[in-house]
């Protein structure tokens, strides 16, 4: 086995990497105390992925800032920012289409 001569302690959790997650973890707590769950936590990216009601409602409120959507293939991406972090959902392209869009198929 090989052993470090070196005693230097390793600093991971640098004081801004600190500061990123605290308000990482203070923005993530509030939507879960306005009932909104988290689908998935990526504090690396700063980013919290939501259900689009969720969005929608964040929107509504005027709680977010910077609305942007970006159309993919069979989904539309949506990005806003909440208390310093980058909120994310999707869309299926058909889900803003009314149920009467297409007409019945007959066979």
């Amino acid at each position: 086995m090989l052993a470090s001569i070196n005693r230097t302690q390793l600093k991971v959790l640098t004081p801004t990497l600190a500061d990123r997650l605290r308000v990482f973890n203070a923005a993530a707590r509030n939507l879960q105390a306005h009932g909104i769950r988290v689908q998935g936590f990526h504090p690396a990216d700063n980013r919290l992925v939501i259900t689009p009601e969720a969005g929608q409602r964040l929107i509504n409120l005027g709680h977010t800032e910077g609305y942007q959507r970006h159309g993919t293939a069979g989904s539309t991406r949506f990005y806003v920012q909440f208390q310093g972090v980058t909120l994310e959902w999707r869309e299926p392209i058909s889900a803003s289409r009314p149920a009467d869009w297409s007409r019945q198929t007959l066979h």
